[in-house]
């Protein structure tokens, strides 16, 4: 027998993982937790700790693999047993297929962050790859330089309502961005950014493309896609009965699900609470997304767009979590 559930990574979904179940034992490397929706209000002035909170952790161990057949959990400092385990391991960027991505800024940690601040004070040729929430926003946000941003789709935010994405278009436009549209980057090097059509000066790369899993799922023993654990509607791994997933880690069979801060909330109470013993089903709720472009916030939803929406007292709107809920872990 193991030791009780075990929660993988404290990210978004895991606190929320462990919130439904105190008595959970949560793994992460880190006390920190870093608030990606918060990495451009470093470039905008504030102080690194807005976008780094400490919370709780049971247990400080980098995760080196799973032995998911004999339920045991391999860190760097030692090896635990599980009676249930709920992945929770967020995600990485994925950057690896672009030749010469070292030559690229990516903003994975409030760390990150902070170097790219640093970085532009410098610049006056910036490029932006991708066009989807991170680059759009951080389009709108860095100001006095020359702004290229490159997105390989027909338009920006793909997937969202189509006059949003115009319109957010048509204000970064405004503002003086370039945006380059239907073209993929190749090549990336110390002064210039190579697509398939294109070459660009750059003295600064920012990487805001597509993301998988977070890379270390890809050496697990365990059904998955794009480095996330394949999921039933229960959040359950379609191979282990005692493993669930939830947030950027998992894949739920047959449902296209946008991973949001909404999305890492509900994922990861449901799959806690479906750990101790109940049998929820995970249904996909279609809820609006703010976005921040050039300090106005949209209020985006399937079928129309807000302009200026409203954000809660404290704030928390762009995290999905509150600093009170971190402190009550």
């Amino acid at each position: 027998m193991g030791n009780g559930i075990y929660i993988l990574g404290m990210g978004l979904s895991g606190i929320y993982a462990k919130m439904a179940n105190k008595s959970a034992i949560s793994i992460d490397k880190s006390r920190f937790i870093d608030i990606p929706t918060r990495y451009i209000y470093i470039l905008n002035g504030y102080e690194n700790d807005y976008a780094r909170k400490e919370r709780r952790v049971d247990i400080l161990d980098d995760i080196k693999n799973v032995d998911f057949k004999n339920r045991e959990i391999k860190g760097l400092n030692k090896t635990y047993t599980y009676d249930k385990l709920i992945i929770a391991l967020g995600h990485s960027q994925a950057y690896e297929n672009i030749d010469g991505y070292e030559n690229m800024i990516k903003l994975e940690t409030s760390k990150d962050a902070d170097l790219l601040k640093n970085r532009l004070e410098n610049s006056n040729n910036v490029v932006i790859i991708g066009g989807g929430y991170l680059g759009v926003e951080l389009a709108g946000i860095i100001k006095g330089k020359k702004i290229n941003l490159i997105n390989s789709g027909k338009h920006l935010l793909n997937g969202i309502n189509i006059n949003a994405s115009n319109y957010i278009k048509s204000k970064l436009e405004n503002m003086g961005v370039n945006i380059i549209m239907n073209e993929r980057v190749m090549h990336v090097t110390r002064d210039r950014v190579i697509t398939n059509n294109s070459e660009i000066l750059a003295d600064t790369v920012i990487y805001a493309g597509g993301i998988t899993g977070n890379k270390i799922i890809k050496t697990f023993d365990i059904k998955q896609e794009n480095s996330r654990i394949i999921v039933n509607n229960k959040l359950r791994s379609v191979e282990y009965d005692d493993v669930y997933a939830c947030g950027d880690s998992m894949k739920i069979m047959n449902l296209n699900v946008p991973l949001t801060a909404f999305m890492a909330r509900k994922s990861g109470e449901i799959s806690m609470k479906n750990a101790m013993g109940n049998d929820l089903e995970f249904k996909y709720t279609a809820s609006g997304n703010i976005i921040n472009i050039g300090g106005e916030l949209l209020l985006i939803k399937s079928n129309k767009f807000q302009k200026n929406g409203v954000i809660h007292e404290d704030g928390e709107v762009y995290s999905g979590l509150s600093k009170t809920q971190i402190d009550e872990l």
